[in-house]
């Protein structure tokens, strides 16, 4: 799914974890992408051009069920070595795992069970069907939001973010064909957009959400 959605994902981990700091919670539903940022710029995975259709190819190393749980794993041990109790420490690896299980929905079978080329792969395809992904993610988006009781400015921000993703999700021939020469600049756009989301829910929830679970202000 986009940055937006995933963001979002770490709404509903503060609000079942609330003493879990923010920050982290961030990072880590977004740890996998940043994996696959770094792969795609050193080469070792890449996005294609097939049949006209952008797809994102090959990326084992960073999004497969095995690296998920390998990558929360360590997430929640470096948590742990810090001084994080355990329920911080879950969050993080839920964090971390939320991210394979979201790209498992909205992606083409793309995703392997384990960091190697071969064997089953999962995806339902959500990402084909432009308009039910829209409408999917911004209903997820909002949905997380609900849940963690956030304010009318986190609301717009949401929704104005995955509005923002539509031009990404129904791509014209012509934009898939400037992706396809120049894959950097796919990676770099989902680069920005994971640190815009980031900065967009960290800037607009901290002062969201009941009273009782650490933050502000009440119903």
């Amino acid at each position: 799914m986009y940055a937006i959605s995933h963001a979002a994902t770490a709404l509903v981990l503060k609000r079942r974890y609330p003493t879990a700091p923010l920050w982290p919670l961030l990072i880590s539903v977004q740890a996998v992408e940043l994996l696959w940022v770094l792969f795609t710029y050193l080469g070792i995975e890449h996005i294609d051009v097939v049949d006209g259709k952008l797809t994102l190819g090959f990326l084992p190393y960073s999004h497969s069920v095995g690296s998920g749980i390998a990558v929360a794993l360590i997430g929640a041990a470096i948590v742990k070595a810090r001084g994080g109790d355990r329920r911080f420490a879950i969050a993080v690896a839920l964090g971390v795992f939320s991210h394979i299980v979201l790209d498992i929905i909205q992606h083409e079978p793309d995703i392997y069970l384990l960091p190697i080329a071969r064997g089953p792969r999962l995806g339902l395809g959500l990402d084909g069907v432009p308009l039910a992904n829209l409408v999917i993610e911004l209903a997820y988006g909002v949905a997380c939001w609900w849940l963690y009781r956030g304010g009318k400015g986190l609301l717009i921000g949401i929704v104005t973010f995955n509005l923002l993703d539509a031009p990404m999700m129904f791509r014209t021939a012509r934009a898939v064909a400037l992706l396809g020469a120049h894959p950097a600049l796919l990676t770099t756009v989902v680069l920005v957009q994971i640190v815009a989301s980031w900065i967009l829910v960290a800037r607009l929830a901290p002062t969201q959400t009941t009273a009782g679970y650490g933050l502000r202000t009440a119903d």
